[in-house]
């Protein structure tokens, strides 16, 4: 159960994408730079971040290592961009060693799954106050079902969690199930319940996912899946990822349902 749990959650967690460009920004030329991307001018956006990275810009490297992992503007190198992320990563740019974090968890782009080595970019990103590297450090270490791990994830998600970080709730509300399975604690279950429940409520998708599959899979909650479908079909419709093979799921779950034999009723 805390492994399915654990890996959901890393699943859903927020993904990464071109940083913001801030047109406050000290380098004017970052404007520009936002104008082509506007523009969908990729190419000319490459060749401008370029620019500013042989200078050194961090924010830069770090835009320039996204447009190369996807291929836009270049040719796609994950060699390349992982280069131009370490380089941001060691100018001191957060979101780089997040990145670089993320991709150590799963072991993509070419990286060996290394836990070690994520844990270190993660924690290096949480030191320098990114929220999200904060939150998926915490699910890291909650994944070494280590006591002392556990009491390291809580102290990274307990002053999130006072801001309202839904990211961090949602955490803690999955640290609380899988805890009170393993401990036999009721209480737990349904402190963690809860507050998925609640999150779910205000429309935070990773948690209306989590009470989709509560209601399909009938473990935690009575099951019921014509809740599940509509959960399931309302975020396909938002385009969000798994919702729509979740949905699958549920629609023929229904169907068997309804071929399945009614039991007999016992006539007095």
């Amino acid at each position: 159960m805390k492994k399915i749990i654990l890996a959901s959650i890393i699943a859903l967690s927020s993904q990464f994408a071109l940083a913001e460009i801030d047109t406050k920004s000290i380098d004017p030329e970052f404007a520009k730079i936002e104008a082509l991307v506007k523009a969908k001018n990729m190419t000319g956006a490459y060749q401008a971040l370029e620019k500013l990275a042989k200078q050194g810009n961090a924010q830069a490297l770090y835009n320039l290592g996204y447009l190369t992992q996807s291929g836009q503007g270049t040719a796609k190198d994950d060699k390349k961009a992982l280069q131009l992320y370490e380089q941001a990563s060691n100018k001191g740019y957060p979101v780089a060693s997040y990145v670089l974090g993320k991709n150590y968890i799963v072991g993509s782009m070419g990286l060996k799954s290394d836990p070690a080595k994520a844990k270190q970019y993660l924690e290096k990103a949480s030191s320098q106050g990114f929220d999200d590297a904060s939150v998926d450090l915490a699910i890291l270490l909650f994944s070494e079902n280590k006591p002392e791990s556990d009491k390291a994830g809580l102290a990274k998600l307990e002053p999130l969690i006072k801001k309202g970080n839904y990211q961090a709730i949602h955490a803690k509300a999955l640290y609380d199930i899988s805890a009170g399975f393993k401990n036999k604690e009721e209480k737990s279950v349904q402190q963690g319940l809860t507050s998925i429940q609640d999150l779910a409520k205000k429309g935070y998708i990773p948690a209306l996912m989590a009470v989709g599959n509560m209601f399909a899979n009938g473990n935690i909650i009575p099951q019921n899946l014509t809740e599940a479908q509509k959960i399931f079909s309302a975020l396909a419709k938002e385009n969000v990822p798994q919702a729509k093979e979740s949905l699958a799921t549920v629609t023929k779950m229904l169907a068997e349902q309804a071929k399945a034999p009614k039991p007999a009723t016992k006539k007095s």
